[in-house]
């Protein structure tokens, strides 16, 4: 008998439920065993997403003592200058607090030269005889370079002068006149030491027309006379360049002083994802939170290991300490008694302002882009970045449990499947043992009703007593 077949006769002649007794007893043997495993899947699978949790949280509070890891981090400036119409300023990391007197004298300028007019840009020239344009230009060590154009037209003598490379840049203008209006434009770079002179053979290519000379700018600082070939300097005063743009009638003051805006900002960036980090870590760790993963980590302890860590990363002494910086409370960043952070902007202000240095070393030991490679001094927020790059490392500690704990998850899922496959063969078992109990019994039903069809058709059986 087929299968549906036998399950729809279970119960014929014993008047039995007995596909509801079998699902019942395959229930009943199932039931432990899937509780374990469905307890450990859930198990694992809550710690998998806990730890991704713990890993993005740890990931932020990274990033916030990223802010204060670098010595270009402090290194932002205000600059305050009243005459920004003759010049401006930027500061770069190696600027320094100071102020100075700044006047701008002569600007630097550069030889530049026009050609005579041409019809057009491929007109023939010198009536196609060669040209020699001769120029002396300081790229060419002085010597004069001459330079000879066969079959000439202004298009040709402008490539002949570029591909020389002299320093020199020839442009086709287009003056828009009537008659002749292409000329020819070379230009030098600024400076005194960048003039040069031109010469032709040919009365056709003329470059008489001077547009501009080369001279040096000059701007005093100070009083002190300084010159330089171009009028963007970066040399003059350490950490700042000047780009000038028109001359002056008297000097005027240049202020350079710090911004420590940023820094207040990542002092209390750090002090708020530290408090979040805080609360995150004790709602994983607690049953009864706000989260559906409260407790998920409630008593783990890779967790209680990491939250030791963090709170010796804000409360060790810097690796790098320097004068009176030695801590995170040196600069208002301070542990309160209910183990949170907080920021005393007054301590900062005055660390800031009186220890300036002594604070960048001891956060960054004064380095930029340090490796988070190997053992090293890096400072309170470099040794603490570089921490919890070891915990989020593909072979660190939170990757290591959580792959575990995938692992974990699919041999569960293994488990669940090979359950099932087994109680499909139990119940094909029970379905068995019933289906020939059903037919024992429809045997000893047909056997009675045998025997008492047969009793009662008996001649004795309808005699009167």
């Amino acid at each position: 008998m087929a299968g549906s077949d036998i399950i729809s006769a279970l119960g014929a002649g014993s008047g039995f439920d007995t596909k509801a007794i079998v699902d019942a007893l395959v229930a009943a043997e199932r039931a432990p065993k899937q509780s374990q495993i469905d307890r450990g899947l859930r198990e694992t699978e809550a710690q998998i997403s806990a730890y991704g949790i713990v890993s993005s949280t740890l990931d932020s509070l990274r990033s916030a003592f990223g802010l204060l890891k670098d010595a270009s981090d402090f290194a932002a400036f205000n600059v305050s200058n009243s005459s920004t119409d003759s010049f401006s300023v930027t500061a770069s990391s190696s600027a320094s607090p100071g102020t100075f007197s700044v006047e701008v004298v002569q600007l630097a300028d550069k030889d530049a030269f026009a050609s005579n007019g041409f019809s057009a840009a491929d007109v023939s020239l010198n009536s196609g005889a060669t040209i020699t344009v001769q120029i002396e230009a300081p790229s060419g060590g002085g010597s004069v370079t001459s330079l000879e154009i066969d079959s000439p037209t202004p298009q040709a003598i402008i490539e002949a002068i570029n591909e020389a490379d002299l320093g020199i840049t020839a442009t086709l203008y287009d003056t828009g006149t009537d008659s002749d209006p292409y000329a020819i434009v070379l230009n030098g770079d600024t400076g005194s030491e960048n003039s040069f002179t031109v010469s032709t053979n040919s009365a056709s290519l003329d470059f008489s027309t001077r547009l501009s000379s080369a001279q040096d700018a000059q701007l005093e600082i100070d009083g002190l006379a300084l010159f330089r070939s171009t009028n963007q300097i970066d040399d003059a005063i350490t950490g700042l360049t000047i780009n000038i743009t028109e001359t002056m009638t008297e000097a005027t003051k240049l202020s350079v002083t710090r911004d420590t805006t940023a820094i207040e900002e990542a002092a209390q960036t750090l002090v708020d994802v530290y408090n979040d980090v805080d609360i995150i870590f004790t709602d994983l760790a607690t049953f009864g939170g706000v989260t559906d993963d409260s407790g998920a980590l409630s008593g783990d302890s890779t967790l209680r290991f990491i939250r030791n860590q963090i709170r010796e990363m804000v409360t060790s002494s810097s690796s790098t300490a320097s004068g009176d910086i030695n801590y995170l409370s040196d600069i208002g960043i301070q542990v309160t008694r209910s183990g949170t952070l907080e920021l005393d902007t007054e301590v900062l202000s005055d660390a800031l302002s009186s220890s300036f240095s002594d604070v960048v070393t001891a956060l960054s030991a004064d380095t930029d882009d340090d490796s988070e490679i190997g053992e090293a001094s890096r400072g309170i927020a470099g040794d603490a970045s570089k921490a919890i790059a070891d915990f989020l490392a593909s072979d660190g500690t939170i990757n290591e449990i959580t792959t575990q704990a995938q692992n974990a998850s699919s041999d569960y899922t293994l488990a669940l499947a090979e359950l099932e496959a087994r109680m499909e063969g139990v119940y094909e078992r029970y379905i068995n043992q019933f289906s020939a109990m059903e037919s024992l019994v429809d045997q000893m039903n047909s056997t009675r009703d045998f025997l008492k069809t047969t009793l009662e058709n008996l001649p004795f059986t309808n005699r009167d007593s």
